[in-house]
């Protein structure tokens, strides 16, 4: 399985990498894998264990990540830990290997309440001198860490044109967690001159 630290040693590219961004929860998702998506007394919304999801609603349980906060207007009183939204971090990494052929890598790992990645909706676009694609994902087309919190795409050979080239996961990549939570990728690029 290829990592963005194992990554870097299919070639002399360094992979782009940036965070993920939670936008919203899958209740049925949430739901099937033991999870509840609650209102908080602030006005924010969590996905939570089910376990724990009334203590949640009446503020004795506290969520560390996975929150989103009170709708406009409203003031959270309470501090959950890791960034509001934070959902992880995505990558992507394009490899020269010579012959005009590149090896293309992407990814994402998760912070741990996220439940790790369920379901993969992931695009990279490819640009080099001679055109212009687009690479799709499913989680099929990937490889899942041990621990679960991670999604790695299988490494495609691109066959491009000689010079330079850019891959860049798209606006409006994301998976759907265990937990229910809509996390999307902002976007990563890499870059590297094929040979």
């Amino acid at each position: 399985m290829i990592t963005p630290a194992t990554a870097a040693d299919l070639g002399s590219e360094v992979p782009g990498e940036k965070s993920m961004s939670i936008a919203g929860f899958d209740a049925d998702v949430a739901r099937a894998h033991g999870y509840e998506v609650v209102t908080l007394p602030d006005g924010a919304v969590a996905s939570v264990p089910a376990e724990k999801a009334e203590a949640a609603r009446l503020g004795k349980y506290i969520p560390r990540s996975g929150v989103i906060p009170p709708p406009a207007g409203g003031v959270s009183t309470s501090a959950y830990g890791e960034t509001v939204g934070d959902c992880g971090l995505s990558w992507v990494q394009i490899s020269p290997r010579g012959g005009a052929k590149a090896s293309l890598t992407t990814g994402m790992t998760l912070v741990p309440d996220s439940g790790g990645p369920w379901d993969v909706h992931w695009w990279v676009d490819v640009a080099d001198t001679g055109g212009y694609s687009t690479q799709p994902y499913t989680e099929y087309d990937g490889y899942y860490s041990s621990i679960g919190l991670s999604w790695t795409a299988k490494a495609r050979s691109l066959n491009l044109t000689r010079g330079w080239a850019n891959v860049t996961v798209t606006f409006g990549s994301f998976t759907i967690t265990e937990a229910g939570w809509i996390c999307y990728s902002y976007s990563p690029t890499a870059s590297t001159t094929i040979t």
